[in-house]
């Protein structure tokens, strides 16, 4: 009103009539002798309209006004809310505070179940399934989701496997083992609802690891009828000339710009089926353990390559073939290994009779101690049938330390699983490998080997299992750990020397990535989960 009054006071002009200037005046009404402009009642009438038309203006404004108003106040509320909840998650993140984790069905006791007809459907049945239940049917899932619900998954006839492996495949639990009415997981469940989203960067893991990592890969691209990319570090671009050979577990093709193929980078992709896009990419970077001083640097080591120090090989070797990739922050999962580079030794001949048996003899010759250690006490006379010293133990462990230090450093946003030892076979060709031990042994006959069915228990001093317990100072680390030895154990005649084979071993292998793949994309500190979406 006081703005329309102030309107009003303002001179106004009267049609006829001249203004102080000599100008006519407009509008009705007259100037009286003392310069009053008089209104007549049409002035008045005209007024009051205008009044109601500025008042409706007014009233049309402080609506809209209060609806801004009111919508503001929504959108602050609610991003108040969104606000808050991201920060304690974050606080819950960055706390010391970490909730109980869900049982992880491949550390608990249990069968491995194999299925030879189809074995994307073998997995690891726990024994107490009601408390802990059996992991999804990762495997199975991603071939459909692959390949298209249309194409059938691999059959394989029974003559493909020898009788060794009618043994172990899988039959129903015992009922006395199992309350479950189907000893196998829930079909009703999507086992991979993370991998079905089409994404800029694929769902990422990394394998820094051994010639065992490295066939786990070629496993996995096997299983999915995929094939394999061999090609350099500094330029993922440039790959050996092909073609490979059928099966890259087996040998590699001659050497590429002078590098041993075996040494450069795997790459193995899973596109859907449509082609649109990668479900999950797995790479793996090849290194030589915790070796400092590049030992491993002799002519019969013809796959070695510099650098030979690990942290030197993510650095100039690693890491810019993941940029080229999408980077480091777009990996998911970072898996590391070392332990057979580290430990392995060739021990007795075999056959020998049972009677003169022992866990642990000198070797045949100095020449086959291969590993560092044993490269190392074979320099200084030392008996390898010893148990490795304290310092030895705690030089292993500070590098083990500082190795994961690192690859934290390079990849700051990708869940770290470090995967512990498997115990290899007990004797091929003459030789024998020991990475894992135990007081107490059963011993079966086998057609072609001496399997060893390990009965653990708390006291032994072997190497392998050594090296094995000083592992357990890793989880202080806040990295998380795979005991892939867990589901192998009695099963070391489906191996070569220290290499699953596809059948059972690098079936668990892919399950695994899988596994891990699905926890760190589901875990509240993924580097995909945004404030509005997930990458």
């Amino acid at each position: 009103m006081a703005e329309w009054a102030r309107h009003q006071q303002q001179p106004h002009h009267s049609e006829g009539y001249t203004n102080g200037r000599g100008g006519p005046r407009s509008g009705p009404g007259f100037l009286t002798g003392d310069g009053f402009f008089y209104r007549s009642k049409s002035v008045t009438e005209q007024q009051i309209h205008g009044l109601k038309e500025w008042l409706e203006q007014q009233w049309s404004r402080r609506g809209e006004l209060g609806r801004r108003a009111w919508a503001g106040i929504v959108v602050g509320v609610l991003a108040a809310w969104f606000i808050i909840a991201r920060l304690r998650v974050y606080a819950l993140v960055h706390s010391r505070y970490e909730p109980a984790a869900p049982c992880d069905a491949l550390h608990a006791p249990g069968r491995l179940l194999i299925n030879l007809t189809s074995p994307l459907h073998t997995y690891w049945h726990p024994l107490a399934d009601e408390s802990c239940p059996p992991l999804p049917t990762y495997l199975p899932a991603l071939w459909t989701l692959t390949h298209g619900p249309e194409r059938r998954f691999p059959q394989y006839p029974a003559s493909t496997f020898s009788d060794d492996y009618e043994l172990v495949a899988s039959q129903p639990f015992p009922t006395s083992l199992s309350h479950s009415r189907s000893s196998s997981p829930s079909p009703t469940v999507d086992p991979i609802p993370f991998l079905r989203k089409k994404r800029a960067h694929p769902p990422t893991v990394l394998i820094l690891g051994d010639s065992v990592d490295r066939n786990g890969l070629v496993h996995f691209c096997q299983l999915f009828r995929r094939n394999v990319t061999i090609s350099h570090y500094h330029d993922v671009r440039r790959h050996p000339p092909g073609p490979y050979p059928a099966d890259l577990t087996k040998g590699h093709g001659p050497k590429f710009d002078g590098w041993d193929q075996r040494g450069l980078m795997h790459k193995c992709d899973i596109p859907f089926a449509d082609g649109g896009g990668v479900a999950m990419r797995v790479v793996n970077g090849f290194h030589y353990g915790m070796d400092a001083l590049d030992e491993f640097n002799t002519p019969d080591h013809t796959d070695w390559h510099k650098p030979g120090r690990i942290e030197a090989r993510i650095d100039e070797l690693v890491v810019p073939a993941i940029e080229q990739l999408g980077g480091t922050e777009a990996v998911d999962v970072v898996q590391i290994h070392s332990g057979l580079w580290d430990l392995v030794r060739p021990l007795f001949p075999f056959p020998l009779p049972f009677s003169s048996f022992r866990t642990v003899v000198e070797p045949i010759s100095p020449a086959h101690a291969q590993a560092l250690f044993g490269m190392q006490d074979d320099k200084t006379h030392w008996s390898l049938t010893v148990a490795l010293t304290p310092e030895q133990l705690a030089w292993w462990q500070e590098r083990m330390r500082h190795t994961i230090y690192h690859v934290r450093q390079r990849f700051p946003l990708a869940r770290i699983v470090f995967r512990k030892l498997h115990r290899t076979d007990d004797s091929v060709g003459g030789t024998q490998y020991i990475t894992n031990c135990a007081s107490t042994f059963l011993f079966v006959a086998a057609p072609h080997a001496l399997t060893c069915a390990l009965v653990p228990t708390k006291s032994c001093l072997l190497p392998g299992s050594q090296l094995t317990q000083s592992a357990s100072f890793i989880s202080h680390r806040r990295v998380h750990q795979l005991h892939f030895g867990h589901v192998l154990e009695g099963y070391q005649l489906f191996q070569e020397k220290v290499h699953p084979l596809l059948v059972p071993g690098g079936i668990m292998y892919a399950h695994n990535l899988v596994h891990q793949l699905r926890l760190a994309l589901e875990s509240r500190t993924s580097w995909r989960r945004g404030w509005l979406w997930d990458a």
